[in-house]
């Protein structure tokens, strides 16, 4: 017995000389290296794109949009508002590359969008669920077709910003 204390009390003495830095070294959380952060530098001036060109663009994505719009079946009232909002983006977009006589011929179908917008958030509802926002969608979608296509509009685009 006495052999068996000295054994313990010599274990002990050598942990606590030795320390127990190892088993603290395997439970403590070792912190994360911070990575570094890049900053990119623009070496060119921008250059916007001519504005036929942005024109078309914006037709081309107001038309892709709107007709999402018009075949909201199925669609939630979220997704009717989205692309009701992108399809009045772009006009508004397609409006300020044209020059003022046409881009006062736009602005009715404008704020037909907007009224349409206004009421499917009033009243939570989607366009398929009232008639008059439906019809009302479809009759802008074809006069922007038939009187705004980027054939028509191409003499009436402003040249300069």
């Amino acid at each position: 017995m006495n052999n068996f204390i000295k054994i313990i009390l010599i274990v002990a003495m050598i942990t606590s000389l030795t320390g127990c830095g190892e088993l603290a070294k395997k439970f403590i959380r070792k912190p994360t290296p911070k990575k570094e952060e890049y900053s990119f530098y623009q070496v060119e001036e921008y250059k916007a794109k001519p504005a036929p060109v942005r024109y078309q663009n914006h037709y081309i994505l107001w038309h892709n949009w709107h007709t999402e719009l018009e075949r909201s079946e199925g669609t939630a009232y979220s997704r009717d508002v989205m692309s009701a909002n992108e399809s009045l983006k772009h006009l508004t977009a397609m409006r300020d590359l044209l020059t003022e006589e046409e881009a006062k011929k736009l602005d009715p179908q404008i704020n037909d969008i907007k009224s349409v917008i206004e009421d499917i958030e009033k009243r939570h509802e989607c366009i398929k669920d009232s008639v008059r926002n439906r019809r009302t969608v479809e009759r802008v979608g074809r006069i922007v077709l038939d009187e705004f296509s980027y054939r028509r509009m191409q003499k009436y685009i402003k040249t300069e910003d």
